[in-house]
């Protein structure tokens, strides 16, 4: 019910995928959303290796858009990925996969739990602190290197110990090359302090 809530709220935003029906029967529930023809961003990093900067500003200002719809409406994602980024025939992003997602989180009413994809956690998570809409803006610092470089600002091997210190302890790896405004981006929302 609360995935179908929070559905429900983001079909005012154009940057969040749109719910159409739900039906439920004893076993299952069964959600009709929206079709999504241009698939997933990860898609396009694996077949391109990395967008150019207009594509990733463009994209990312979209997210930026979706997330403050969520936010405004007291909803944390969790789970900001680029599988979780699908385009439609467009080209315009949708926001998708609701199913982590959590309502009722305030700037007074944190929320705590280890969810979301490891590589995208913020610190905050990874020490099992309380934390709020915060993890959903470095998620997007991450997401936006991704796109922008091909790889993560961190560690994204298969050591979780190696993957873990890289995430609380060290400095996002921020190529020089990249455009001046996006690597600014990526360092302000890959900042470790969360207030």
């Amino acid at each position: 019910m609360r995935k179908r809530q929070i559905l429900l709220a983001a079909r005012d935003c154009p940057f969040l995928c749109h719910l159409y029906a739900a039906h439920q029967c004893r076993k299952r529930v069964y959600f009709i959303t929206e079709y999504l023809s241009g698939g997933s961003v990860e898609a396009l990093i694996q077949m391109y290796g990395c967008l150019n900067s207009d594509n990733v500003k463009f994209c990312t200002a979209e997210m930026v858009c979706g997330l403050q719809f969520l936010h405004g409406h007291n909803i944390v994602h969790r789970d900001i990925k680029p599988d979780n980024i699908m385009l439609d025939a467009e080209g315009h992003i949708r926001i998708i996969e609701l199913g982590l997602a959590q309502d009722g989180v305030t700037f007074s009413n944190n929320i705590s739990g280890v969810t979301g994809t490891f590589h995208f956690m913020t610190p905050e998570v990874l020490h099992k602190r309380g934390y709020g809409t915060a993890v959903d803006w470095w998620s997007l610092g991450i997401v936006v290197s991704k796109k922008a470089t091909g790889r993560s600002p961190f560690y994204s091997g298969f050591d979780s110990k190696m993957a873990y210190r890289a995430i609380t302890k060290g400095e996002p790896e921020i190529p020089s090359w990249l455009d001046a405004d996006v690597q600014d981006l990526i360092k302000k929302l890959l900042c470790k302090n969360p207030q």
